[in-house]
């Protein structure tokens, strides 16, 4: 059984998890490691507050469950635009790689 101070303990500890992803996203050297690892616990967190949510609709209408909701939205949006970013270097590496392997044919 959830109580309402444990679901909004839980909602400020993703709260918390949400800042730290966003911060993680948005650095310069990107620590795959961590952020797999904040992923995890970030779904483990939800998956307990959906069952909480689900013995108790009402916390649905917590305001902190809307923020989660919204910061959810976010943090998705940062992985997809760092996947792509990630994406584009990785194949203009390729490319270069590629260049560097057609000139060495001439050595």
């Amino acid at each position: 059984m959830h109580s309402v101070n444990e679901v909004e303990s839980q909602l400020a500890t993703l709260c918390e998890l949400d800042h730290k992803m966003s911060e993680t996203l948005t650095s310069k050297e990107i620590n795959a490691e961590e952020i797999a690892q904040l992923v995890d616990i970030r779904e483990q967190l939800l998956q307990s507050l959906l069952d909480a949510i689900n013995e108790h609709p009402e916390f649905a209408q917590l305001q902190q469950w809307q923020d989660a909701v919204k910061r959810t939205q976010t943090v998705v949006e940062l992985m997809q635009n760092k996947t792509s970013e990630l994406a584009l270097a990785l194949q203009k590496y390729r490319h270069g790689k590629r260049s560097v392997q057609q000139y060495q044919k001439f050595l």
